[in-house]
């Protein structure tokens, strides 16, 4: 009889760890969830044929605008990212940017002027306000 359960066991197994898996999978909040990433995110000088050009962490205020190139993947389905442009801790621009498909490229550009030479970021969020990336630079 012992055999006979060991074997009924033995055979249902695979079957249970399916029906377990596919379980978890739905009901895992993490698993449903958009899976649009930051591949890669540089500020630059500027953007030729959908690269960046010039990147860097420190820039002169001498340039005038800078560009933040940002290149997003995983995306299921046309979608939005946010730049968020920001002197110190003061919000200078959010921009809302159009992704396409699951590689896409895409940037933004703000103007610098000289009073505003100092500390920067640009956080790129999701419409939800999710961060997917912050980049810091200074402008002398």
């Amino acid at each position: 009889m012992k055999k006979y359960n060991m074997f009924f066991v033995a055979a249902l197994m695979p079957v249970l760890l399916i029906f377990y898996s596919t379980e978890s999978i739905g009901e895992d909040e993490s698993m449903t969830a958009s899976e649009v990433r930051v591949e890669g995110a540089v500020i630059c000088r500027d953007v030729v044929s959908l690269d960046p050009v010039g990147s860097g962490d420190v820039f002169t205020s001498d340039l005038k605008k800078l560009m933040c190139f940002t290149r997003v993947v995983g995306a299921k389905e046309d979608t939005e990212i946010i730049h968020n442009w920001y002197f110190g801790e003061k919000l200078l621009a959010s921009i809302s940017l159009h992704v396409g498909s699951d590689n896409w490229r895409t940037y933004s550009s703000k103007t610098v002027l000289p009073e505003y030479a100092g500390e920067w970021k640009v956080e790129i969020v999701l419409p939800d306000g999710r961060l997917l990336k912050k980049i810091y630079f200074i402008v002398e």
